[in-house]
């Protein structure tokens, strides 16, 4: 399957990444700052140079000059190896964590079953934006490498829906064949946005009505479906 958003998911990563990596840039931008105010204060230089200085478009001959040369490209080198070592030995179930919080207007798919795993390949084909919660990190590791918007953790952990922007998300799919996860989810998810459609694969009939009272716009289930079909067939 291939993506039909690709700018939208690259600009999607690199949100994550400079999330991720405020700290460094934090700490340059001061860097920066500091040496442009001190060139232009402490040694007298106009405005334009101290900035042409502290961004090393231009070097002082002095030994100061040379000193915040020296040491502010030794800053630089640094954080960038900082960057490339955090992006190349960074946890992919973070990253993907991350980057699940970021979306918007999107799907969140709970469960990596069989049906999860075809709602998850019709949203990479139709470039539809989702989020995958599934709690064995195993099912979805090549998601995972891929930097595909996956939260790995529990359904039922009160961490789960948050990372997955739910208070953004236009729908909820409880794809999951734990009932106790469907339940949860379903009353966690309509408190923390009652405008989200909510729709529950439910292997129980008994509990069809408690799912519906709990918050479910939509309860599959499919002896209940087989019995539609075939009363209608026998009208």
């Amino acid at each position: 399957m291939t993506d039909r958003r690709p700018l939208g998911r690259r600009l999607l990563r690199l949100r994550a990444a400079l999330k991720r990596s405020r700290a460094l840039l934090s700490l340059l931008a001061l860097w920066l700052v500091c040496g442009a105010l001190i060139f232009r204060f402490g040694r007298e230089l106009s405005w334009t140079d101290a900035w042409l200085t502290a961004f090393y478009f231009e070097v002082q001959p002095d030994a100061p000059g040379q000193g915040y040369a020296f040491w502010g490209q030794s800053l630089l080198f640094g954080v960038f190896v900082a960057l490339l070592l955090r992006d190349t030995l960074e946890n992919y179930a973070e990253r993907c964590r991350l980057m699940a919080g970021l979306v918007t207007e999107h799907t969140i798919i709970v469960g990596y079953t069989h049906l999860g795993k075809r709602l998850v390949d019709h949203c990479l084909a139709q470039g539809m934006p989702y989020v995958l919660i599934e709690k064995d990190r195993a099912l979805v590791d090549d998601l995972l490498r891929k930097g595909e918007p996956v939260v790995v953790d529990d359904a039922r952990s009160a961490d789960a829906l948050p990372a997955a922007n739910i208070a953004g998300a236009r729908r909820l799919i409880v794809a999951s064949n734990n009932m106790e996860t469907a339940l949860i989810v379903t009353k966690e998810a309509r408190e923390a946005n009652p405008a989200c459609k909510i729709a529950v694969r439910c292997p129980l009939d008994e509990l069809a009505g408690v799912l519906e009272k709990l918050g479910a716009d939509h309860v599959y289930s499919a002896s209940l479906a087989a019995f539609k079909e075939l009363t209608a067939l026998m009208r």
